[in-house]
C-alpha cells in the first residue's frame, strides 16, 4: 500500500510540475493554446485524480491540498486569460477619433460614435487661419464607424478638429520641401498579454510603451502597422469567423485603455496579415474565401480607408511619397498562391507569387519608374533567418524566385530599403549583389545595394 501512495505522489508531483511550467510559458510567453491547452488540462486531470486517490490514504499531507488549490487557480487565471474580454468588454459602447494618413494638403480621419448620426466635424488652424467644415453621417451598417478626409489644407501647419459628437484631435501637415522625417514600423499585438490578472483585459503594454515613448522623444510623422492587429485564433478560437467577431476585435483594441491622446494623433498607416484572417492565411486554404470575405469589411472601417488611397477597388496596397522617399506598401495575403511545404523538395523554389500578376505588375513599374529612395513595405519576412518553425513557408521564404525577381529588379534601379513585420524581434538584413558576373556587371555601375530592416514589436 505504501509503494501505491508513493507512486500516487509521484505522478501527483510530476502532473504538478508540468502543469505550472505549461501554464506559465502560455500565459507569460507563447499563447499558443493549441500547443498548450491540452497538456494543461491533461496535467490538471491527471493531477486530480492522483489528489482524489491520495486522499483516501492515510498519507495524505497539508502541502497536496495546497498544491491542488494553488493548480485550481492557475486553471482560473487561464480561463479569465482566454474569456475575460470576449464576455465583458464587447465594446458595442466605443467612440474614438484616430488619424490616419496625413500629407501636406489633407488628411484623413476614422471616427466611431455608437449611434446613427449625422454630424459636422470643424478644423481650424492653430492660432489663426481659415479653417473649414464637414458633414458626415455615421450608420450601423458599418459598425457605427466612418471616415473622413480633409482637403486644401495649408502645408507645414498645425490644425485642431472637433466634431459635434464629441470627438477632438489634432494634426500636422508635412511641409512640401520635406527632406527629412521619421517614422515607427512595428506590427503584432494581443490585448491581456502577458497575462496579468490585476491587468485590464484589454491592456495593450507594447501600446503604453510606445505612447510613453512619443512622450519622451516626440510623434514621429506616421507609424506602420505591418498586421497582426488583432488575432482571431490566439490563445483559441473562442467564436466562429464571422464578420460581427472580427468586428468586436477591432473595437476591443480601439478600447484599449493604453490609447493615449498623442498616439490617436499620430498618423497610423496599416496592412493586414494572417492573424487578420487566421494563421497562414492564403485565400484557396479551406473556407478561406468565406473568412477573407468576413475578415476584410472591419478592415476596411477601421483601417484601410484611412490609408493612403489604392490604385483601384478592392485593391489593399498603395503607394505613397514623403520628402525623397516613395513607399509601396505590399498587400502578401490576398493575392498569393499555395505556399509549398515545408519539407517539400523545391525548398520554396518554384512559380509560385505572393503578390498575384496585378500588384507585381504594378511594383515592376514602381520600381522601375521611381528616382528617389524606394522602400517596400511587407507585412512577412523577406529574409530566410526564422527557418525553424512550421510556418517557415507561410513567409517569402515560400516565394523564392518571386522574391529574387524583386531584389534584382532594385539591384538593377539602384538598390532600395525593405520593411518588413510579423516576427516579434528586430533584424537589420543587408542583401549583397550577386556574385554571378554577367549580372553584377550589369548592377555595379549604379552601386545598388538592399537594406532590409525587420521591426516588430512582441505582441506585448
Amino acid at each position: 500500500m505504501k509503494l501505491l501512495d508513493y507512486c500516487v505522489q509521484l505522478c501527483a508531483i510530476a502532473a504538478s510540475a508540468h502543469l505550472k511550467v505549461a501554464s506559465y510559458v502560455f500565459l507569460r510567453m507563447l499563447p499558443l493554446g493549441y500547443n498548450f491547452l491540452p497538456k494543461i488540462l491533461a496535467a490538471y486531470a491527471l493531477f486530480a485524480t492522483s489528489f482524489f486517490l491520495h486522499l483516501r490514504s492515510p498519507f495524505r499531507t497539508k502541502v497536496f491540498i495546497l498544491d491542488s488549490v494553488a493548480n485550481t487557480i492557475i486553471l482560473l487565471f487561464i480561463a479569465d486569460f482566454l474569456y475575460r474580454g470576449h464576455i465583458f468588454h464587447q465594446e458595442n459602447n466605443l467612440a474614438f477619433s484616430r488619424l490616419g494618413f496625413v500629407n501636406a494638403t489633407s488628411s484623413r480621419l476614422v471616427i466611431r460614435y455608437p449611434i446613427a448620426s449625422n454630424f459636422t466635424l470643424t478644423y481650424v488652424p492653430s492660432g489663426s487661419g481659415v479653417g473649414g467644415k464637414v458633414q458626415a453621417l455615421i450608420s450601423s451598417s458599418e459598425d457605427y464607424t466612418t471616415s473622413v478626409t480633409l482637403s486644401d489644407l495649408v502645408p507645414s501647419t498645425q490644425y485642431e478638429y472637433t466634431t459635434s459628437l464629441g470627438h477632438l484631435g489634432s494634426f500636422i501637415t508635412p511641409s512640401t520641401e520635406q527632406k527629412r522625417f521619421s517614422f515607427i514600423s512595428s506590427s503584432c499585438w494581443k490585448p491581456f498579454y502577458p497575462y496579468n490578472p490585476l491587468s485590464h483585459s484589454l491592456s495593450l503594454p507594447g501600446l503604453r510603451s510606445l505612447g510613453d515613448y512619443l512622450d519622451k522623444t516626440g510623434a514621429p510623422d506616421f507609424i506602420f502597422f505591418l498586421g497582426d492587429f488583432i488575432y482571431s485564433d490566439l490563445p483559441v478560437k473562442i467564436a466562429p469567423y464571422t464578420r460581427e467577431y472580427y468586428t468586436t476585435l477591432f473595437r476591443q483594441v480601439y478600447a484599449s485603455p493604453d490609447w493615449s491622446y498623442k498616439l490617436r494623433n499620430t498618423p497610423w498607416l496599416h496592412m493586414f496579415d494572417d492573424h487578420e484572417l487566421v494563421n497562414d492565411f492564403y485565400q484557396e486554404m479551406t473556407d478561406g474565401e468565406n473568412i477573407y470575405r468576413n475578415a476584410m469589411n472591419p478592415f476596411v472601417w477601421y483601417q484601410n480607408r484611412a490609408n493612403p488611397p489604392s490604385t483601384g477597388p478592392n485593391k489593399f496596397y498603395y503607394t505613397f511619397k514623403r520628402g525623397d522617399a516613395s513607399f509601396f506598401v505590399l498587400d502578401t495575403r490576398s493575392y498569393r498562391g499555395v505556399p509549398p511545404a515545408k519539407d517539400a523538395q523545391d525548398g520554396g523554389l518554384g512559380q509560385r507569387s505572393m503578390l498575384g500578376k496585378q500588384q507585381l505588375a504594378e511594383l515592376e513599374a514602381w520600381i522601375r519608374d521611381e528616382k528617389g529612395w524606394k522602400v517596400i513595405v511587407s507585412g512577412v519576412p523577406f529574409t530566410r533567418n526564422w527557418s525553424g518553425g512550421g510556418d517557415e513557408m507561410d513567409s517569402w521564404a515560400g516565394y523564392l524566385e518571386e522574391r529574387q525577381h524583386i531584389f534584382e529588379l532594385l539591384w538593377e534601379s539602384g538598390g532600395g530599403i525593405i520593411i518588413s513585420g510579423d516576427r516579434h524581434e528586430h533584424a537589420t538584413v543587408k542583401f549583397l549583389l550577386p556574385h554571378r558576373p554577367l549580372i553584377r556587371k550589369k548592377m555595379l555601375s549604379s552601386s545598388s545595394q538592399l537594406l532590409l530592416c525587420h521591426s516588430s514589436s512582441n505582441p506585448s
